[in-house]
């Protein structure tokens, strides 16, 4: 579900999170795709790799996941 208000939202999917309501997260908003790359890139900096469980996506006011990152 589509909850932030700004052009791109930066959501947090918890693999492990057994009620879908609580597995996604929106942890930052952005006005620009950079902007939005940036928070993901401070907020998990060295954890954004191939072999995480978790999945950080920036997604569109349209709902279109535009990047995704495994996170662990």
């Amino acid at each position: 579900m589509i909850t932030h208000k700004k052009k791109y939202g930066i959501y947090h999917w918890d693999t492990f999170e057994q009620d879908p309501e609580d597995a996604t997260l929106l942890v930052a908003e952005a006005n620009t795709l950079p902007e939005a790359e940036k928070k993901v890139q401070k907020k998990y900096g060295k954890r954004i790799g191939g072999h995480g469980a978790d999945r950080v996506d920036i997604v569109d006011k349209a709902g279109n996941v535009v990047e995704s990152f495994q996170v662990g």
